[in-house]
C-alpha cells in the first residue's frame, strides 16, 4: 500500500507529538549535584583555664619550737677522763676514769650529778725505818694501789654560743662539789671531799624529742691532804722563805663525754 506524501507527513507529525513530551520530561530531570570538596570543620584546641598560682607563704616556725635551748630537757652522758690524780702530793700515774652523768639542761644552764670509777697506783718511796713520820705515811698508803669511787654535783654555764635554734657550739665553764672514796688494796679506806672546776666546749644537736652531741673539757679537782698536820716549814724548791707543805692535792683531768637525752 502506497502512502501519499501528505498522509506520510501527517503520520510523522503525530509520532513526533507523542514522542516529544517524553523526551522533554526526560530532559527536565534535575541534574546531579556537583561533587564538592569534603567539608572540614576547623577545630580550635581548648585549654583548661589557668589555675591561680598559690600565694607564697613564708616559713612559719612553730611558736613552741622557736628556741629548743629554751625548754628544760632530761640529759645525761658517758665518757672517759685522762690525767694525773694526786694523793698527798704523790702522783698515782695516769688515771683513766669511766664516768656517767645525768641531769637537766635548759637555756644556758646544765645541772647534773656524776659518778666515776678508776684505779690508782700511787708512787710510794722507800723510807728509812727510823723516820717515823715517813714510815707512818708509807703504812697509810700500803703499796700505793687502790680503787677510787667519786660522786659529785656540778653546775655548768654556757658563756658563749655559736649556732641556730636547734643546736650549735657551746663554750662553757663549770663548778661543783664531790666526794672521793679511796679503797687501798693493801687495806684501809679514805673518804675526802673535793671541789671541781672546769672549762670546755660542747657540740649539740637538739631535736624536738631527742638530743645528742660531743663534749671535751679540762677539769681540776682540789682535795685536802692529810699528811701536813704539824709539818715543819720547808722549801720544796728554790725559795726565799720556807712554808709548811701545801694542804691541797691538785688533780688535772682531760674529759671526753657524749651527751644524750630527751
Amino acid at each position: 500500500m502506497r502512502l501519499s506524501p501528505t498522509l506520510a507527513a501527517s503520520l510523522g507529525l503525530v509520532i513526533l507529538a507523542f514522542a516529544a513530551p517524553g523526551k522533554a520530561h526526560a530532559e527536565e530531570a534535575l541534574p546531579p549535584e556537583p561533587i564538592s570538596a569534603p567539608r572540614t570543620e576547623m577545630v580550635v584546641p581548648t585549654t583548661p583555664p589557668l589555675e591561680k598560682a598559690p600565694e607564697y607563704e613564708p616559713y612559719r616556725q612553730d611558736p613552741n619550737d622557736r628556741d629548743r635551748y629554751a625548754r628544760w630537757r632530761l640529759s645525761g652522758g658517758f665518757g672517759v677522763r685522762f690525767g694525773s690524780f694526786l694523793v698527798n702530793g704523790d702522783a698515782t700515774g695516769t688515771a683513766i676514769p669511766f664516768h656517767v652523768e645525768v641531769g637537766a639542761r635548759g637555756r644556758r644552764l646544765y645541772l647534773f650529778g656524776s659518778y666515776e670509777l678508776f684505779s690508782i697506783d700511787a708512787s710510794v718511796p722507800s723510807y728509812a725505818p727510823d723516820d717515823a713520820a715517813r714510815a707512818a705515811a708509807q703504812t697509810l698508803l700500803g703499796d700505793g694501789s687502790g680503787l677510787v669511787h667519786r660522786a659529785g654535783a656540778t653546775a655548768r654555764y654556757t658563756v658563749g654560743r655559736l649556732g641556730e635554734h636547734d643546736g650549735g657550739l657551746d663554750v662553757w665553764t663549770e663548778a661543783g662539789l664531790g666526794v672521793q672514796h679511796i679503797r687501798w688494796d693493801a687495806g684501809g679506806v679514805w673518804t675526802r671531799p673535793d671541789v671541781e672546776l672546769g672549762v670546755g666546749a660542747s657540740v649539740l644537736y637538739l631535736g624536738k624529742d631527742k638530743h645528742s652531741g660531743f663534749s671535751i673539757g679540762l677539769r681540776i679537782l682540789l682535795a685536802p691532804r692529810n699528811d701536813g698536820d704539824g709539818a715543819p716549814a720547808v722549801c720544796g724548791g728554790p725559795c726565799d722563805h720556807p712554808t709548811p707543805p701545801s694542804g691541797t692535792d691538785r688533780s688535772f683531768m682531760f674529759d671526753m663525754t657524749m651527751p644524750i637525752g630527751l
